[in-house]
């Protein structure tokens, strides 16, 4: 029978549920509830496996990683970022690596819709007023007959596209691979990043990060934005350089930003964002909704279920 391990379920979300059932119908599991303290305790946890269930970021596999387990045939990864693997290292031992695309579209979605009305309507600098006993009368954005600069077309950023055109925003969008079907399908206008840089009321950010994606937003880059643009990012932190879009809120060179993610998690005291009014922030959460959990987790074990089975699905690598 095949062994399964999942090495940091850490806030728990599988242990003691029917995802646990699931997994022990098709392997011997194990499953650690603590976060591995370092990398070596993180391969002494899997050297067995010939299975890993991925459920947290904080684990690396990386290229020491690799070199140093034998059994292994499949990580499969709750989520789809694979920022944590050295993809690379996975191919030249002949690692499968899988993820569960598309099941968060919705939830990540609604959430950057969220960010962007949010610090467009300054609704936690003015909710924080209101608390103060003050009554601010501030001019606000409208977003509706205002663009929106989609980075990144995959199942996100098709979702939030359709969803800014729901509320009035003209879409245009940038994208390594274009679906020209889907963008004439819902109208939206395919353009270079320079271009939707200068002409985007709002920015959002839905591409993985990679070495080609890192520090995509930087001081540069927001120079040909305009001054009123506003930055939402629930992708991941590095893709914006931190310092320089901190530099350009406090200066008032961008109006506003809505951040889910940031270069270093969690965001702890003191941070650069503290005495920022300019922008809104959430807790890497974007995700994190009943329905987007249970069918995550659902996938990751068909995934696993059917590397076994000689029908291999969802494949990064």
């Amino acid at each position: 029978m095949s062994s399964i391990v999942v090495p940091d379920d850490f806030p728990s979300v599988v242990s003691g549920t029917e995802i646990e059932e699931k997994l022990n119908k098709i392997g011997q599991t194990k499953i650690f509830c603590t976060k591995p303290q370092n990398d070596d305790q993180l391969i002494e946890r899997v050297q067995n496996a010939d299975a890993i269930i991925n459920i947290r970021a904080f684990c690396k596999f990386d290229k020491i990683f690799f070199e140093k387990i034998n059994k292994l045939k499949i990580i499969s990864i709750w989520g789809t970022g694979t920022d944590h693997v050295d993809l690379d290292a996975a191919k030249q031992k002949g690692i499968t690596i899988t993820n569960t695309p598309g099941v968060a579209a919705i939830s990540v979605a609604e959430h950057t819709i969220t960010l962007m009305l949010s610090a467009a309507r300054k609704i936690n600098e003015n909710d924080c007023a209101i608390r103060s006993g003050n009554w601010p009368r501030g001019e606000m954005i409208q977003l509706h007959g205002k663009t929106i600069g989609i980075i990144g077309l995959g199942a996100i950023g098709k979702q939030t596209a359709i969803l800014a055109k729901g509320i009035g925003m003209k879409v245009i969008a940038w994208t390594f691979n274009p679906d020209q079907e889907f963008a004439k399908k819902i109208g939206i206008e395919l353009v270079e990043l320079n271009e939707l840089y200068e002409i985007s009321d709002v920015i959002s950010l839905h591409i993985r990060q990679s070495p080609e994606t890192l520090n995509l937003i930087n001081k540069e880059t927001i120079e040909k934005m305009k001054r009123s643009a506003i930055i939402v990012n629930t992708a991941r932190g590095p893709i914006i350089n931190e310092k320089d879009l901190v530099e350009a809120l406090k200066n008032e060179r961008i109006s506003c930003a809505g951040l889910d993610v940031f270069e270093n998690e969690p965001l702890v005291k003191p941070n650069h964002f503290n005495e920022l009014k300019n922008v809104v922030l959430s807790p890497h959460n974007a995700g994190i909704t009943p329905e987007v959990t249970k069918a995550g987790l659902e996938l990751t074990v068909k995934n696993v279920e059917q590397f076994f089975n000689g029908a291999k699905q969802n494949l990064v690598c």
